[in-house]
């Protein structure tokens, strides 16, 4: 060392600074590697958010399609004449504006066929509702003469009893004879006088002919005249009961499924001509918009005679189905040839999408279909702009999903339902819309289903989600350490979990945390 010290000494000075500028760098290169080595280790940092009570406004995210409220479709009838036409395809128009005139006297024969096949439908009803009831009045009355006649008929065969047991004890060796003529006659006689039919004093006159009665003294004579003359009575009364029975049988009431046909082709003709009068007049007058709204279709040019497209028509009346079996093939025919098979040719001349109604159509998964109502508020986003809504309509019944995604189902799916299922259609009127809402453009909504008060709630980042389980890390200030705490969450909204039970108020929990920390990490804490 003393020669190292000697040999320094005689050393230039530049050498010395050398030399010296050498140990420097060593002696720090050398405290670099080892401060490296064994510094300590500094910890991961994390905001971190104090559990604490406040307000959860729970919240349906979902995005639908803009859709009219209000479809004004503007019927023509085939063969009128466009005078003029004062708008096209996307003009935008005020109600009031005039959208088209015509001239329609040639469509005055179909409005005239119209009004003749509802005449005739209805007078065709009202005859056999009138003979109907005609019929079913003749026909009680009839039954309660038959009960009354046969009521008769009982009593006097029980007098003719009595006598002819009286008079074959009297007179049980006697002889017989037919009535007299004269008598039957005689009876004959008194029935045309009460306005009895020759058909019935012929079959009288045929049952008294048959009718032979003992020849007896004069002891005997009287209550032989008794007896003859109640069997008289009594096949006067069985002409008159057969009468009534084959009345009865030829009388009857018109079958209600014919009724019902009849009425329904008289409704249907009735419908048919009023609608078809409207659509009449309205073109005599000129179209013109009843709302504020687009035009998204003409079919109509000036100058041109109306033809239309061929359109489906779902309101065809299916008389097969109400007549069933019941009736007889000439009825069958005119409830046929009532209905005829003729269709006034109309079609769609133009189609205004009203500015008045704007509703957004959306669908939602089971799960939120339980919490949505009718009347609940909703917040509508599009371009940058929000509008106030309100549900207007939720479907009872499920569609088939289209297998899109949106914050609903996503959610849902993170709640344990399944994705890709059906979901139910819900409708939310846009109370205050303006040009930035347009017809066939998607819009963002929210739904406000709830607003729960004092509750703990901690932030959306803060949560885990694992297998069925939410957690979140603790930190503990003394130690500078967080551990993990498995919770029970409660409602939601978009920044914060509601904590049902696993935490207290003013415990603090890491914001945004790494999944894989164990218990007793240390952390660092940055403002946020």
């Amino acid at each position: 060392m003393i020669s190292l010290f000697k040999n320094f000494k005689k050393k230039s000075l530049k050498a010395k600074i050398g030399i010296i500028a050498t140990i420097v760098v060593l002696a720090l290169l050398l405290f670099y590697v080892l401060y490296s080595n064994f510094k300590p280790e500094t910890p991961a940092e994390y905001e971190v958010s104090k559990a604490s009570y406040g307000t959860i406004t729970e919240s349906l995210d979902v995005n639908g399609t803009v859709t009219s409220g209000v479809t004004e479709n503007f019927l023509a009838i085939e063969g009128v004449t466009v005078e003029e036409v004062f708008v096209n395809v996307g003009d935008t128009v005020k109600k009031g504006d005039k959208l088209a005139t015509f001239n329609v006297s040639g469509a005055a024969v179909y409005l005239n066929e119209a009004k003749a096949a509802y005449d005739k439908a209805l007078s065709e009803y009202n005859d056999t509702k009138n003979t109907s009831d005609a019929n079913t009045k003749r026909k009680a009355e009839l039954e309660t003469d038959i009960e009354k006649l046969n009521a008769q008929i009982l009593t006097k065969q029980q007098e003719i009893d009595v006598l002819s047991k009286e008079l074959e004890n009297s007179t049980a060796n006697a002889e017989t004879a037919p009535i007299p003529d004269e008598q039957i006659n005689q009876i004959a006689m008194q029935m045309l006088a009460n306005g009895s039919s020759l058909k019935q004093i012929k079959a009288f006159k045929e049952a008294a002919s048959k009718v032979e009665l003992p020849v007896v003294d004069d002891a005997s004579s009287e209550k032989q005249q008794q007896l003859m003359q109640k069997n008289l009575e009594l096949a006067q009364l069985n002409s008159e009961l057969s009468a009534l029975y084959a009345e009865n049988t030829v009388t009857v009431a018109t079958d209600e499924s014919v009724l019902k046909a009849l009425k329904s082709v008289a409704d249907s003709k009735k419908a048919n001509y009023e609608t078809l009068k409207a659509t009449y007049d309205k073109m005599s007058n000129g179209w013109v918009a009843e709302n504020d709204g687009i035009v998204t279709k003409v079919n109509i040019k000036a100058g041109e005679k109306f033809v239309p497209v061929k359109e489906s028509n779902s309101s065809s009346l299916d008389i097969s189905a109400l007549l069933g079996n019941s009736v007889d093939a000439e009825t069958a025919n005119l409830i046929s040839s009532l209905m005829g098979n003729t269709v006034t040719p109309t079609g769609t001349g133009i189609v205004l999408e009203s500015y008045d109604d704007m509703i957004v159509s959306v669908t939602v998964g089971k799960s939120d279909l339980l919490k949505i109502k009718v009347g609940m508020e909703a917040v509508i986003t599009s371009l940058d702009s929000e509008y106030v809504g309100e549900v207007i309509y939720v479907s009872a019944t499920a569609t088939e999903s289209s297998g899109g995604l949106d914050i609903g189902s996503i959610t849902s799916s993170l709640m344990g339902g399944a994705a890709g299922a059906n979901g139910a259609e819900v409708k939310i009127k846009i109370k205050n819309p303006d040009e930035k809402i347009v017809i066939g453009f998607d819009v963002d909504i929210k739904v406000v289903l709830d607003t729960i008060e004092g509750v703990l709630k901690v932030p959306v980042e803060s949560v885990i989600y694992n297998s069925g389980t939410y957690s979140v890390f603790v930190y503990d200030e003394e130690e500078q350490t967080v551990s993990k705490r498995t919770i029970t969450k409660g409602s939601l909204d978009d920044t914060s979990y509601e904590v049902v039970e696993g935490l207290k108020e003013g415990e603090q929990v890491v914001k945004s945390p790494d999944p894989n920390m164990e218990d007793g990490t240390k952390i660092g804490v940055k403002n946020a």
